[in-house]
């Protein structure tokens, strides 16, 4: 074999690796994030499951929402699904329980943030404010966040009934607010740019789960807090619908935007 044939089976296999390698960091990043329908649509009684959690977790390892009936908070971290329910229990959600409202991505870092401290829930999302604008505003993000809080303000919400009743009707009388001191864990916190506001809510929407398990829900408050973690840039959105008589007759050009920020 001459060294020209030699040379050119190299450069052949030096291509093939590279190829490989391209095609697998590329199936590693997924900036996408799925919708499990419209905030819009949910403070309006949309309360009715539809997608499964089991087909949630093909979609994203790392999220936030809610279950049938408003049957708790959600959490996903690391591909579990974990329910923080209105009695102040933690558990791990089986793939056939359905879904009214969600959003997950499949989690990658793009950036980091440095550790910080917090005051309180405002500090921190003004600290988040500043760390989007250095990559752009017009951009979801989604944010996994190491949290030490001295204290921190949780929600959950009561498993509800038919006929729904608004969410801001349903939050007024069957919140379950909890207390909890000293607490570690982990912060999902979503944004949306304000472009999105007829689809969920401009800002950042932040839901908590203890390192224990024990402990969560949907942030109201925090003080004191020491944070560090990473921030996922998403430049794709996917969303799914109900296909439902339910869905349909909702009035969706309704401004919903003081009502959702009222009880987020």
């Amino acid at each position: 074999m001459n060294k020209k044939v030699i040379i050119g089976i190299i450069l052949v296999i030096l291509a093939a690796i590279l190829i490989f390698y391209a095609i697998n960091v590329n199936s590693n990043k997924d900036d996408k994030l799925y919708q499990v329908s419209l905030l819009q649509s949910f403070m309006q009684g949309g309360y009715e499951g539809f997608v499964t959690v089991g087909d949630l977790k093909t979609h994203g390892d790392t999220g936030l929402g809610t279950f049938d009936s408003v049957n708790g908070e959600m959490i996903v971290l690391d591909g579990v699904v974990y329910q923080a329910k209105s009695d102040g229990s933690i558990n791990v959600m089986p793939d056939n329980e359905t879904i009214p409202f969600a959003t997950v991505t499949k989690f990658d870092c793009d950036n980091k943030i440095s550790e910080f401290s917090a005051k309180d829930f405002d500090d921190l999302t003004n600290h988040l404010n500043d760390e989007i604008k250095k990559y752009g505003e017009n951009k979801i993000y989604v944010a996994k966040i190491d949290a030490g809080c001295k204290n921190i303000t949780v929600r959950s919400v009561v498993k509800q009934e038919k006929p729904y009743e608004e969410f801001t009707k349903v939050a007024a009388k069957d919140q379950i607010v909890f207390n909890y001191d000293n607490q570690n864990g982990t912060l999902i916190a979503i944004y949306f740019p304000e472009y999105m506001d007829k689809l969920n809510m401009h800002g950042w929407h932040l839901h908590f789960l203890s390192d224990d398990k024990t402990k969560g829900g949907h942030v109201l408050n925090l003080t004191n807090a020491n944070v560090n973690g990473e921030l996922d840039e998403i430049n794709e959105f996917d969303m799914i619908t109900p296909d439902t008589d339910s869905f349909n007759d909702i009035n969706l050009n309704k401004n919903m935007t003081d009502k959702i920020h009222s009880v987020e």
